[in-house]
C-alpha cells in the first residue's frame, strides 16, 4: 500500500489502515454508528464522559475505507433526549442511504414524533443498561404501540442479566424489537445464558432482529479474535439469518470512555465471515435485512 493510501485509509477513532477482506455488495448497510458534534450540539449537562468530535465528514472516511453505501446512526447518550445532533447528521447524509434512532421520553407528542420520522428516524432506541436511563419500563409498553403506528422499531440497549425478568414485556410490545451488540450475552456463560433462549425465542416469532455490532462488546477472549463473542453471534445467524443486522458502533464511544484501543474495524468486518459463513446470508445480513427493518426500498 503506498504512503497516500495509507492516509487515505487512516479513520479517526479507528486503528489500521487496511481494507476489508470480506465481499462487499452494493448497498451494503452499516446499521449502528453515532454521531458527536459538540461544536455545534452541547452534551447533556448529566453526561460527564467529554466524548471527542466524530462528524459525518470523520463517519464518511470510515464508509470509504469499509466500502459500505448506507448507514443508520444511533442518537448517542450524550445528548440525552435532544435529537437535534442526529437530525442534523441525518440532513448532511441525505434520505436516500441514511436512517436514524432517535432517544425520547414517552411523553413525546405525536407532531414530535412526526417531526422525527420526516427527518428520517424509524425507530426508537431504549436505553436500560446506562446511567441515562431515559423511559420506565411501566412506559415502554404504551410507547410501542404510538410508534407502531409509523413503521418503528424499539432497539434496545439492555445488560442480559435483565432480560429475563422483562420476558413478559417484549412479548407485550406492538412494534418490532431489535437487540443491539448481541443482546449483550455475557461470557463465559455464552448460549448457555437464559437471556440467549428467550431471545431466541422472540426470534421465532419473526418480530425481533439482532445487530451483530460491537463486537469488542462482552468479550473475555479480546483483540483479535473475539471468539468467544463471534461464537454468539455465530449461533444467532444460524437461528435467524433473516433477522440478522451488522454494525460497527464506531466511533467506540465505549473505548474512549474505558481508554482502552479502538479496535480495527476492517477487521472486525471481516469477523461477519465467521460469525455468517454463507455469501447468501451475508449479503441477507448487510443489504436485504436492513431494506426491510429500516424502509430503504
Amino acid at each position: 500500500m503506498s504512503d497516500s493510501q495509507s492516509i487515505l485509509h487512516q479513520v479517526p477513532f479507528s486503528t489500521g489502515r487496511e481494507l476489508p477482506k470480506i465481499h462487499v455488495p452494493p448497498k451494503a448497510c452499516d446499521s449502528h454508528h453515532h454521531i458527536y458534534d459538540p461544536n455545534h450540539f452541547p452534551y447533556d449537562l448529566n453526561d460527564v464522559r467529554n466524548q471527542p468530535p466524530a462528524t459525518v465528514e470523520s463517519y464518511r472516511l470510515l464508509q470509504k475505507r469499509l466500502g459500505i453505501e448506507r448507514n443508520v446512526i444511533v442518537q448517542a447518550s450524550a445528548y440525552g433526549t435532544d435529537n437535534s445532533c442526529l437530525v442534523d447528521a441525518l440532513q448532511q447524509m441525505g434520505r436516500k442511504n441514511t436512517r436514524g434512532i432517535a432517544v425520547c421520553h414517552s411523553d413525546i407528542s405525536d407532531a414530535g414524533l412526526q417531526r422525527l420520522a420526516h427527518a428520517g428516524v424509524c425507530g426508537l432506541r431504549i436505553n436500560l443498561a446506562a446511567q441515562l436511563q431515559i423511559n420506565k419500563v411501566e412506559e415502554i409498553v404504551p410507547l410501542s404501540e404510538r410508534i407502531a403506528e409509523l413503521g418503528w422499531h424499539m432497539q434496545f440497549w439492555i445488560n442480559a442479566d435483565d432480560i429475563p425478568g422483562l420476558k413478559d414485556m417484549f412479548y407485550k410490545l406492538r412494534c418490532p424489537i431489535v437487540f443491539d451488540h448481541r443482546g449483550h450475552i455475557p461470557q463465559p456463560q455464552g448460549i448457555h445464558h437464559p437471556a440467549f433462549q428467550i431471545i431466541a425465542d422472540l426470534l421465532k416469532t419473526g418480530n425481533a432482529w439482532i445487530k451483530l455490532s460491537g463486537v469488542n462488546f462482552d468479550s473475555v477472549v479480546g483483540d483479535p479474535t473475539y471468539a468467544d463473542v463471534v461464537a454468539v453471534g455465530r449461533a444467532w445467524a444460524a437461528l435467524a439469518p433473516n433477522r440478522m443486522l451488522w454494525g460497527t458502533d464506531w466511533p467506540h464511544p465505549t473505548c474512549y470512555t474505558k481508554r482502552i484501543p479502538f479496535p480495527d474495524d476492517a477487521q472486525t468486518f471481516d469477523l461477519l465471515m465467521q460469525q455468517v459463513p454463507d455469501e447468501r446470508n451475508q449479503y441477507r445480513v448487510l443489504v436485504e435485512n436492513p431494506n426491510e427493518l429500516y424502509h430503504f426500498e
